[in-house]
C-alpha cells in the first residue's frame, strides 16, 4: 500500500505494478480502457525509467528518494482530490447510497478519504471493498503510530432490512484484514441483525476475534457501524478537528453499532475551541504573496503564525496539517492542503466566507 506505483525487478526482468496505489485505483478505468491513450503498463514503466534516469544524471540516492517521494505524494494527492467534495457533500452521498451496492462501496472509500485516510478501492472475490491507511508520524517515544483498516460496504435494497450475521461473515472479514496486513476492519451497513445490549451471534463472533488476536500478541479489531453514523462522523470531522490518531479510538473501543453511535454522540457533544481560521488563512495568503509561492510549507507557516500579532502557537507541523486539511474539507476548492503544503485558490475573504458557511451548515456554529 505504501509503495510507489511501480517497481522493476532487474533480476527477473518483471515490472510490478502496485494495484493498491490510490492513483491506480482512482483512474483504473482510464488506464485499462481500450481507447485509453495512456496504458497502465506504459505509465508504470515511465516511473521506473524516471528513477533510472535520475541515477544516470548523477544525483545522490537521498536526492532521488526525496524526488520520487515528492512525486508519489503528488500522484496520491491528485487521486484523492479528483472530483473533490466537501465533507458535508460526502456525508450526504454516503447516506443516499445505502440501498445501492456499487455506489455504497464507492462512497465508503470516499468517506474514509474525507476523514483523512489514504483510501483505495479494491473489490473482487475474497477481497475487501477498500483499504484505508492512516499515515501518522512516529510518536514521541519513536514508536510507529500508522495503522490501516479494511473497508467493507454491505447495502440492503429494502429500507429497514438487516444484514444477517452469516452475510456479514466475521471470519471472512478477519481473513481479508489479515491478508492485507491491517490492524482493523470496518463493516458499514444500513442495519445489522443485532439488538443493542443483547449478546447476539454478531457480538459473540466479533468479540471472539478480538480476544483471539489479543491472546496471540497481535490485537486486531472488527467494527460494525451504521451508514448514518459514519456519515455523521464524516460531517463532524473538520469542525471537531478529528485527527487520524483520535479516529483510531473508534476502531479500538467500538465493536458494535451502538458502541460507534455512543462514541460519535460524545464527539458531537464536545465543545471544541475553534482555531483562528481567519488569522491562519491570512497568514497563508501573506506567505504566498511575500515569497511568490504556489503552496506554503507547514513549517514556514507555523513559524509565521508564531511571530504573528497576536501569536498563534501550534505544537507540531502534523497538528497544523490536520487543521489545514479540516479547512480544506469545509471549503472545498477554495483551499488545498496536502501532507506537506497548503495553498489558497481564492482570496482570503472568499475562503473565510466558505469556512463560515460550512461551519454553520455542519453544526450551526460560528467560527
Amino acid at each position: 500500500m505504501n509503495d510507489g506505483i511501480a517497481v522493476y525487478d532487474a533480476v527477473t526482468g518483471r515490472l510490478r505494478v502496485n494495484g493498491l496505489h490510490p492513483f491506480i485505483g482512482a483512474f483504473f478505468d482510464e488506464f485499462t480502457g481500450k481507447t485509453s491513450g495512456l496504458p497502465l503498463e506504459v505509465f508504470a514503466m515511465a516511473e521506473v525509467l524516471l528513477e533510472s534516469n535520475l541515477h544516470e544524471a548523477g544525483l545522490k540516492q537521498e536526492q532521488i528518494d526525496a524526488m520520487m517521494a515528492s512525486r508519489d505524494q503528488l500522484l496520491r494527492y491528485v487521486a484523492q482530490e479528483s472530483g473533490r467534495r466537501t465533507a458535508l457533500t460526502v456525508a450526504n452521498a454516503l447516506r443516499n447510497a445505502r440501498n445501492d451496492e456499487d455506489r455504497l462501496e464507492i462512497e465508503v472509500v470516499e468517506a474514509f478519504r474525507s476523514l483523512g485516510f489514504d483510501a483505495t478501492r479494491v473489490g473482487g472475490k475474497g477481497k475487501p471493498d477498500g483499504v484505508a491507511n492512516a499515515h501518522l508520524s512516529a510518536g514521541p517515544d519513536g514508536k510507529p503510530r500508522r495503522y490501516a483498516t479494511t473497508l467493507e460496504a454491505k447495502s440492503k435494497k429494502k429500507d429497514g432490512a438487516k444484514l444477517k450475521t452469516k452475510t456479514f461473515g466475521v471470519s471472512a472479514i478477519a481473513r481479508q484484514r489479515d491478508d492485507y496486513q491491517c490492524e482493523h476492519a470496518i463493516v458499514v451497513a444500513p442495519a445489522f441483525d443485532h439488538t443493542a445490549g443483547k449478546e447476539s451471534a454478531l457480538s459473540q463472533e466479533i468479540n471472539s476475534d478480538r480476544n483471539q488476536t489479543a491472546a496471540g500478541g497481535k490485537p486486531r479489531t472488527i467494527t460494525a457501524i451504521h451508514v448514518d453514523d459514519l456519515a455523521r462522523l464524516v460531517q463532524l470531522r473538520p469542525v471537531k478537528r478529528l485527527g487520524l490518531a483520535k479516529l483510531r479510538e473508534l476502531f479500538q473501543a467500538c465493536s458494535l453499532p451502538e458502541n460507534c453511535k455512543a462514541w460519535i454522540d460524545k464527539i458531537e457533544k464536545e465543545r471544541v475551541v475553534q482555531p483562528p481560521y481567519a488569522q491562519i488563512i491570512k497568514a497563508i495568503h501573506q506567505q504566498q504573496q511575500e515569497y511568490g509561492l504556489a503552496a506554503v510549507d507547514y513549517g514556514a507557516l507555523r513559524v509565521a503564525l508564531g511571530k504573528d500579532t497576536p501569536p498563534y502557537k501550534i505544537a507540531t507541523n502534523d497538528e497544523l496539517m490536520e487543521l489545514c486539511k479540516a479547512m480544506a474539507a469545509m471549503a472545498s476548492y477554495e483551499i488545498t492542503a496536502t501532507d506537506r503544503t497548503v495553498e489558497l485558490n481564492q482570496s482570503p475573504e472568499n475562503v473565510i466566507s466558505a469556512i463560515e458557511s460550512a461551519t454553520k451548515a455542519h453544526l450551526g456554529e460560528n467560527i
